[in-house]
């Protein structure tokens, strides 16, 4: 199963790299199918997937178009926020984030106190 996907996605590529006598990046820009045909590859394999995930966030303008569509998925901003949660570097992050904005700092520092009085309440 994963040699005929392999060999697909090569036979793909270098469809695309040798077709019409244009350049793959031309063909993806122009063709819907050529371009649904390519994001299938991608999305059907997760090393491939993994490898362009890195490219788009190894860039600022399109790191930040990737996790805002990330974000503006429900389902997606929910796992990735569950993934933070349990990541304590990640949940570090948000509180440096957090405290480097004054209304970020005031809202942490407000669950702070709300968090110190349940606890006191508790004991």
């Amino acid at each position: 199963m994963m040699a005929a996907r392999a060999g697909l996605l090569g036979g793909l590529l270098l469809g695309l790299l040798a077709g019409c006598g244009s350049d793959a990046v031309t063909q993806v820009s122009r063709s819907t199918q050529e371009r649904d045909r390519v994001m299938a590859a991608f999305a059907s394999n997760g090393s491939l997937a993994e490898q362009m995930t890195q490219r788009l966030v190894g860039t600022d303008s399109l790191r930040m178009r990737v996790v805002d569509t990330m974000l503006n998925d429900a389902r997606c901003a929910q796992y990735v926020l569950a993934r933070i949660g349990t990541n304590p570097a990640a949940v570090d992050y948000v509180l440096q984030a957090a405290w480097s904005d004054s209304i970020g700092r005031a809202h942490l520092v407000a669950r702070m106190d709300a968090i110190r009085k349940a606890m006191t309440k508790g004991k």
